[in-house]
């Protein structure tokens, strides 16, 4: 019987182990599960000189973030920066939950400087201002007037070579500053030195030539003569006429700029028929062939020109048309080209220029001369060499006087005082006194 129990309890337990557990239904199987497919995209940069971005690209998946780091070369700044839906926080750019490849845009410009001319009396340039860009530089055309020359030019870093100056790179805002020296001295205290520009209109045709070193010569000339510099000629004055020779402060410059503003060389050509010594003046009439004047409240107006009768001989030498004379247009001076300038060769006689500086003279309010007869027009011929009463010396006695039209160029050597009060009366506060005050910032 114990053996038949034994078996009866084997048969039951394999059958138990066969089913595999307690429950009947069969185990539920779990499906398989992809994760889902994670998207990123291209974010590119773009920038210009003046700085970077980094990274210059980068793949940046969805629904993440990544800061691109921007730097600014020196002497520029930041102008803008777009694109990627980022955002900007200081120099950090921020580009987060991309949706499509795109481009992140930096511009950077340059900072901007000043660069200021300043010049002193006696020139001009072509351009005051600069506005420049960092590293950049200026090129300053520097123009001496006539009278003057380039003395020095300091700032910015620069270098003169002949008459511009270039400047260093410019990383601050600076200052270029031009010193012009005059060919002559200041005067003596008391005396005013008074500038006044000269446009010369040449009428040009077979008989006429002449150069502008020619017509420089001229103005240096003159100058000399009424600032008493024409020392060869004042060192053979009689000491006892010394004490009235006159330095009259009055300074010639050719004109720089034209009526309108623009830059000129302050010589007028014009090819004509015409002669200085026709008597409708047509030299000085557009409308006839000739070169109008400037407006003689600003310019001296000088003509020059043939000056020759039908035989070929030399006749008028020079002629002042003086203001209240004359009708306006016509006011300045005439001279003929064969006494104008001291190159040679000149006419004979009449070599050094002095011509001009005696029509000047009568333009300047010295009218008549000093020799002759004098008469109530003559403003200067009868006064005394120092304008003082109890002084015998009178402009008639100075037979070497500018104004005594009898006398060769050799021979006319100075003013006196008491003409230099009349020029400056005449210009302060008589005929000319437009000129004047229209010029008084040149002097």
């Amino acid at each position: 019987m114990l053996y038949i129990r034994t078996y009866l309890i084997g048969i039951l337990s394999l059958f138990l182990w066969g089913c595999g557990g307690s429950s009947d239904s069969q185990p539920s199987e779990t499906p398989a599960t992809t994760p889902p497919e994670i998207k990123s995209y291209i974010i590119s940069t773009s920038f210009n000189e003046g700085g970077f971005i980094t990274p210059e690209s980068f793949e940046l998946a969805e629904n993440s973030d990544k800061t691109f780091v921007i730097s600014v070369d020196q002497g520029h700044e930041l102008e803008s920066v777009s694109g990627c839906n980022g955002t900007l926080n200081e120099d950090n750019f921020t580009v987060s939950n991309p949706a499509a490849n795109c481009t992140i845009k930096v511009r950077f410009k340059a900072y901007q400087y000043s660069v200021n001319v300043a010049t002193s009396v006696g020139g001009w340039v072509d351009k005051p201002n600069y506005q420049l860009p960092y590293g950049e530089t200026a090129k300053v055309n520097i123009n001496p007037n006539s009278d003057h020359f380039i003395n020095s030019v300091t700032g910015c870093g620069g270098r003169l070579n002949e008459q511009q100056y270039t400047t260093g790179a410019i990383n601050a805002d600076c200052t270029v500053d031009v010193n012009f020296n005059s060919h002559f001295p200041m005067p003596a205290e008391g005396i005013e030195r008074i500038r006044l520009p000269v446009v010369v209109h040449v009428i040009e045709n077979e008989y006429v030539q002449i150069s502008d070193e020619q017509i420089y010569s001229q103005i240096e000339a003159t100058n000399r003569h009424f600032r008493a510099l024409n020392r060869d000629d004042l060192e053979t004055i009689d000491d006892t006429l010394v004490p009235y020779i006159a330095d009259t402060g009055i300074q010639l410059y050719l004109a720089t700029h034209d009526p309108d503003g623009n830059p000129h060389s302050g010589i007028n050509r014009k090819t004509a028929a015409l002669s200085i010594i026709t008597l409708d003046n047509a030299y000085a009439k557009a409308e006839k062939g000739g070169i109008d004047a400037w407006p003689n409240d600003q310019y001296i107006n000088v003509w020059v020109g043939y000056a020759r009768d039908l035989q070929g001989k030399l006749g008028l030498l020079g002629r002042a048309n003086i203001p209240g004379l004359v009708e306006d247009r016509l006011v300045g001076v005439v001279v003929a080209d064969s006494v104008f300038g001291v190159i040679p060769p000149r006419e004979p006689r009449f070599d050094e220029g002095k011509t001009f500086t005696h029509e000047l003279g009568h333009l300047f309010g010295l009218i008549g001369h000093t020799h002759g007869v004098p008469t109530d027009e003559n403003t200067h011929r009868h006064l005394t060499c120092d304008g003082q009463p109890t002084t015998q010396c009178k402009n008639s006695d100075l037979v070497m006087n500018f104004m005594n039209a009898e006398s060769d160029d050799k021979d006319q050597k100075m003013f006196s005082i008491s003409q230099y009060k009349v020029m400056q009366t005449w210009l302060k506060t008589g005929p000319l006194q437009a000129l004047y005050l229209n010029n008084q910032n040149n002097n």
